[in-house]
């Protein structure tokens, strides 16, 4: 089976309970539960098993996994890690110091990034997208001088 490509970018609110729907457009990619965990200050990361497993694979290529920012790393990603199965409602129980760590609120955007999701802060992603807006046409030329 071919995996999807998730893109796009949906808005919701945790309930009293950390709970969050995964997007319905994007759930056929989580039919095997998903992996969330901490990669950015202002976000966390949704990743199926597969996807996981690969990013955590390209995350430590040319790292020795033997030295102190290898196992640092592992220890930052994979440890942060929680695994979550769907529930009937398409939800998953994100844990409190995932959402305090990225600064997260009740009021998120989940954006659909090829491989994984992103889970922001609404008002973060809001002034992050602002930013990346504003560098657009710069990243552009610079890529296509490259």
């Amino acid at each position: 089976m071919q995996r999807p490509i998730l893109v796009g970018e949906y808005d919701f609110t945790f309930d009293a309970k950390n709970r969050i729907a995964v997007p319905a457009r994007l759930r056929s990619a989580f039919a095997d539960g998903v992996y969330v965990t901490k990669v950015h200050p202002h976000c966390l990361a949704g990743y199926a098993p597969e996807e996981f497993k690969e990013y955590l694979e390209r995350q430590m290529e040319g790292i020795s996994p033997r030295s102190s920012k290898g196992r640092d790393l592992m220890r930052f990603t994979a440890g942060n890690a929680v695994y979550q199965e769907l529930d009937g409602q398409g939800r998953i129980t994100v844990p409190a110091k995932h959402l305090e760590f990225a600064g997260i609120n009740r009021e998120v955007s989940i954006i659909g990034v090829q491989d994984h999701l992103e889970i922001w802060d609404r008002a973060a992603w809001a002034d992050h997208q602002s930013r990346l807006e504003e560098e657009a046409d710069a990243t552009a030329d610079e890529h296509a001088t490259s």
